[in-house]
């Protein structure tokens, strides 16, 4: 007599299915970190002979760190709560649900950027000197503007913020 074949056990992957609200917090998280390395703000002199200078929000200058660098920390931890809330559900994690820490974070990031977005960027720099009883004041102007890495990341940060209501009212519903 022959024996039976063992069956084997055939095992499929786990379906698994991201939440809408959870993607789009996770994917303001990459367009915050993504696009902090694009040029953040952009300074043109008011000479015609010199050319303009972007730095990213990774630079020391024109006051950007270190609190560009607290956007970038929200970037990633919108990731990593994304991410959280997506495998394992709304946890409590430091007395707070991973949905209320999404929010906090991502209207933390919008903030400090709309309020990068609102500055006044440019400065104004003013030489005098004296020249046969005479004072003489020369002045230029460099103009400043949002970059466009800033507002991709203005518009990462605002859809984080979407998808961080959108759990907190599905939170809410249930």
């Amino acid at each position: 007599m022959t024996e039976p074949m063992a069956q084997q056990l055939v095992t499929q992957p786990a379906d698994v299915r991201i939440p809408i609200s959870d993607a789009l917090v996770m994917l303001g998280g990459v367009l915050i970190l993504g696009f902090s390395f694009a040029p953040f703000v952009s300074y043109e002199p008011a000479t015609r002979n010199s050319t303009g200078v972007d730095y990213s929000a990774w630079e020391w200058t024109g006051f950007l760190a270190p609190l560009t660098w607290f956007v970038v920390v929200g970037g990633l931890l919108l990731l990593a709560l994304g991410l959280s809330r997506a495998l394992n559900g709304d946890r409590s994690l430091v007395t707070f649900r991973t949905s209320q820490l999404q929010l906090v974070v991502a209207a933390y990031a919008a903030s400090v950027l709309i309020g990068y977005a609102l500055t006044e960027k440019g400065s104004e720099t003013t030489t005098s000197a004296e020249f046969l009883g005479a004072r003489i004041q020369v002045g230029a102007t460099t103009a400043g503007e949002f970059g466009w890495g800033g507002v991709l990341m203005l518009i990462g940060a605002l859809i984080a913020v979407v998808g961080a209501v959108m759990n907190l009212l599905a939170r809410s519903q249930r």
